[in-house]
């Protein structure tokens, strides 16, 4: 008897004194040892003995053995005995059903769950019962010959204050973690073991945004790997203080300041204060409280640099260190660089694309050189520093545009000299054909002339007035050149180009000489603002040209389309076109095609008439067209600002189809 109540006393002691409370496990357990005492000291009709009963009635658990009932196979009790079993003990409640002794709510729960247990399973349940929460594990006691179980042994356990305390831990771990994850400040906390094994971390979200680092990421980081996000210049004393405060065992908090470049190579200031954790059950815990002190730092920074003539100075200053990492920049620099940012690396931003990469030798401590960034330009000094380098940004786009208008100007000043001059020498070539011709059939009438037929005469006379016209031609035409060179400016006009063309094509004199047809196809369905002056000499070029080398009453076929600022024409003939081999060297002075034979020209009209288009930002192109004849293309800017346009001083004739032959 004794001695059941030692082991009793023992198992009580072992598996519910625990400050950690009552666990299913620590539950199961005593119930196998009371499982043990119960069949030591049981009958052969397995009803415990009255000294089992005694000393079981004393614990401040309750213990309860079922059997079923022969005649309905209800669940009885056999046993009932316990603190916790009040007034219904066994003598009150043996051989009569829970159903019987319990209300409907309190049966809802645990009938099922004796159920389970006569069917072989060890089931583990709670209920309340008034303000009081109980926590029950069955267990299969007995099993007949088949098999079946006949008896079930269970013990139950009263958790109310346990669960009490659990529901208040699990209030005060979510104040906690609330608390942590919405403090303005980032949270690392570490907690390791005797050996150094790391037991958990817990980080905030702070914590992340500040070092882009989750609780996750940062266990499985390598503390070398940690450690090189530190400033370089910051790296070997914070991990030299670091390693001295854990190795003293104190508990008073580690102040630190560092610059820190988290993982994604934004740098920042940070301001850490480090406190030690020491733990009962010899784990040890690390807090960090992290803050981010950027903004002050560089203002801090900003201050130490304002009486200095960097920050004063209107010009764009930027200081770096080694590695062209950016550490300082005054307020020009500010505002003619918005993209700056301090840590960035400066040979990613067009201020500094070219500068030297960090592992070559620089060799000199001065450089000077002219950067392009954005839409200025940039007298650029590079000077060495202790910590690095110093960049001193001249703006010089004011002189770098003046001199490249010079240079624009005097480009077209030479280019136009030299197309005066090659005018002047085309004119005098131009003048000789005709000249030549007018004086060739002088002399046959002055010395043949009175032997000529009437029929002669007339076809010298008619060579005259051919070869006057074509001077007739040939001097308006360079009339009309030498005004475009001439001229000091633009004048752009309203023109309606499908009446243009049309009446131009009646002032060509070959056209109407030869007979030919022009049908002219416009898409422009409303006028253009473009050079009148100068598409009128290039319509005559062109035009002429088709009309000269086509076949009488040949077709010429001009085509207008306009795209956005620009309009195209093109001019197609039915006429010699040129052999392949002769196309580069089309715009050639003087050249003409194998193919012109005995037709005039002087091979002058398309060499000089491409240098007038390309300087009026135009395009000039000819090709042979696959059914015969040649097709010239020109291509000419029509938008200009309104205050520079003029209204046409003729009227342009009324247009009714965008398709018309003249």
């Amino acid at each position: 008897m004794d001695d059941w109540r030692k082991r009793i006393a023992e198992s009580v002691q072992m598996y519910f004194s625990s400050p950690r409370g009552i666990t299913r496990s620590r539950l199961e357990l005593f119930l196998r040892q009371l499982e043990s005492l119960i069949v030591a000291a049981g009958s052969r009709d397995a009803v415990p003995s009255p000294e089992a009963v005694e000393i079981i009635a004393n614990l401040q658990t309750m213990t309860i053995l079922l059997c079923r009932r022969p005649e309905d196979g209800e669940p009885v009790y056999l046993l009932r005995e316990g603190r916790l079993a009040g007034e219904l003990t066994t003598e009150q409640v043996y051989g009569k059903s829970p159903r019987e002794l319990f209300p409907p709510e309190v049966n809802a729960v645990t009938t099922p769950m004796v159920e389970q247990a006569f069917a072989g399973n060890d089931v583990e349940f709670t209920y309340t019962l008034g303000e009081r929460t109980f926590l029950t594990l069955l267990h299969p006691f007995r099993r007949n010959e088949q098999g079946e179980v006949v008896e079930v042994l269970g013990s139950m356990v009263d958790v109310t204050n346990e669960r009490r305390y659990a529901n208040e831990l699990e209030h005060s771990e979510r104040l906690f973690r609330t608390l942590v994850e919405n403090m303005p400040c980032g949270i690392l906390y570490e907690e390791t073991y005797a050996d150094g094994t790391l037991s958990r971390v817990i980080v905030n979200s702070e914590f992340t945004r500040l070092t882009g680092y989750t609780g996750e990421q940062y266990v499985l980081t390598p503390i070398g790997e940690w450690n090189q996000r530190t400033h370089p210049e910051d790296r070997e004393q914070v991990w030299r203080l670091y390693c001295q405060w854990l190795e003293s065992n104190t508990t008073e908090p580690l102040h630190l300041q560092y610059r820190f470049f988290d993982r994604h190579d934004v740098p920042r200031w940070l301001d850490n204060y480090v406190t030690r954790i020491f733990h009962e059950d010899g784990t040890d815990g690390v807090l960090q409280v992290v803050l981010d002190i950027t903004e002050r730092a560089l203002t801090e920074q900003r201050l130490r640099h304002a009486a200095s003539y960097l920050e004063q100075s209107i010009e764009p200053i930027i200081e770096c260190d080694q590695d062209y990492r950016v550490t300082f920049f005054n307020r020009a620099a500010a505002e003619a660089f918005p993209q700056l940012n301090i840590g960035c690396n400066l040979t990613t931003h067009s201020i500094g694309a070219d500068l030297a990469a960090p592992s070559e030798q620089v060799e000199s401590d001065q450089q000077t050189s002219m950067v392009q960034a954005g839409e200025h330009s940039y007298l650029r000094r590079v000077t060495r520093t202790d910590t690095g380098w110093r960049l001193f940004c001249h703006d010089v786009t004011p002189l770098v545009e003046a001199e490249y208008t010079l240079r624009r100007a005097l480009e077209r000043e030479q280019s136009l000299n030299a197309l005066r001059s090659q005018f002047i020498s085309t004119l005098s070539h131009e003048f000789r054909t005709p000249l030549a011709g007018i004086l060739t059939s002088a002399q046959l009438l002055d010395r043949y002339g009175n032997v000529m037929s009437d029929e002669q005469r007339k076809e010298a006379i008619a060579s005259i007035v051919a070869r006057v016209r074509d001077l007739e031609h040939i001097v308006h035409s360079f009339t009309r050149r030498s005004v475009l060179l001439g001229r000091t400016g633009t004048r752009f006009s309203h023109i309606e180009l499908q009446s243009f063309i049309g009446q131009l094509a009646q002032q060509v004199e070959i056209i109407r000489r030869r007979r030919a047809q022009l049908v002219v196809a416009c898409d422009c369905l409303v006028p253009v603002v473009a050079d009148a002056e100068l598409l009128t000499v290039v319509l005559e070029a062109l035009l002429d040209n088709a009309a000269r080398y086509g076949p009488d009453e040949g077709i010429i076929t001009v085509s207008v389309r306009c795209e956005n600022d620009r309009f195209f024409i093109s001019v197609l003939d039915s006429g010699i076109g040129i052999p392949h081999d002769e196309m580069d060297r089309l715009f050639t002075p003087y050249f003409r095609s194998s193919r012109a034979g005995n037709i005039p020209g002087s091979g002058l009209s398309l060499a000089t008439l491409k240098p007038l288009i390309e300087a009026a930002g135009g395009v000039l192109s000819l090709d042979n067209r696959p059914e015969g004849g040649m097709i010239a293309i020109v291509e000419l800017p029509c938008t200009e600002p309104t205050s520079q346009v003029e209204h046409p001083k003729h009227s342009p004739h009324d247009v009714k189809a965008n398709n018309s032959t003249y």
